[in-house]
């Protein structure tokens, strides 16, 4: 929509939730003159702030143009020539002697001029969104999945991330992408034996693009993970949930889900060694 009526939309450049103006948004015209969402700290407006100013300059500008249209003036009616006065009796036999005069035929009054057509602006429908579409991960998603995971607070090295890619390929484990036209979100998942529960399913990894949350695309991934490990035969279903990402855990609560216990975690001993070596 901003394209359409000559503007620019920007976007943050912040890729860290709660860091600076992530998320946030603003506009500027064709020359790059700040328009709405544009301050000395960076970007203020969002989404919604955005979507109601380009509507709210769609109708003043269809309500400008219908206002300067010219009305179409309604032609006048001719008027009717005046009857003429009766003459006088001895006018009126003077009038049979003589011959007669000629025939004068009636002019039809001209034909009233055309109005012209009244010209409207229509304004341009928007294109229909792409509609979220979920498939398995595959290796020419590593690019993406690298963008989607530097949101997290601590993100892997690419040259990690190859490797765990190609793991959860090799163990059986299983990888979703959402895509709204471009990847927005990713899920992982895998099936733990327990001796005291049986088969688990653990979705290991639930992200969604800043942008895209609160939009369904966290609900539908999670799921398309629950239908896969009831397949595989698993009883249950636990999620791990990253404190650092804001309300995180209230999004699984309103899936029904329980905290049931505590998650600690250390690095392996071998590679504390590894480490300090």
């Amino acid at each position: 929509m901003a394209e359409h009526r000559g503007m620019k939309l920007v976007r943050s450049r912040k890729r860290t939730p709660g860091v600076g103006d992530f998320g946030k948004f603003g506009l500027t015209d064709g020359a790059g003159k700040p328009l709405l969402g544009i301050g000395k700290q960076g970007l203020t407006a969002s989404a919604a702030d955005v979507a109601q100013y380009l509507r709210g300059g769609a109708a003043n500008s269809w309500k400008l143009s219908a206002e300067r249209e010219p009305q179409a003036k309604t032609p006048k009616k001719p008027r009717k020539p005046a009857a003429p006065a009766e003459e006088p009796a001895s006018i009126r036999r003077r009038a049979r002697t003589a011959a007669p005069p000629p025939s004068r035929r009636r002019q039809d009054p001209p034909p009233p001029p055309r109005a012209k057509p009244v010209l409207r602006s229509v304004e341009p429908e928007a294109p229909p969104a792409p509609e979220l579409n979920l498939r398995p991960a595959t290796a020419k998603d590593r690019k993406a999945l690298s963008r989607l995971l530097a949101q997290l607070a601590d993100p892997p090295k690419r040259g990690s991330l190859d490797a765990n890619f190609d793991a959860i390929g090799k163990s059986g484990a299983g990888l979703l992408i959402a895509e709204v036209g471009v990847p927005v979100g990713c899920c992982a998942w895998a099936v733990v034996p327990t001796l005291q529960h049986g088969l688990v399913g653990r979705v290991s990894l639930l992200l969604v693009d800043g942008n895209h949350r609160r939009s369904g695309v966290g609900t539908a991934l999670v799921a398309a993970a629950e239908a896969a490990l009831a397949k595989a035969g698993c009883a249950t279903i636990e999620v791990m949930s990253d404190i650092m990402i804001d309300n995180a855990h209230n999004f699984f609560r309103a899936l029904k889900f329980e905290q049931k216990s505590y998650r600690f975690v250390r690095a392996t001993r071998s590679l504390q060694k590894a480490r300090r070596d």
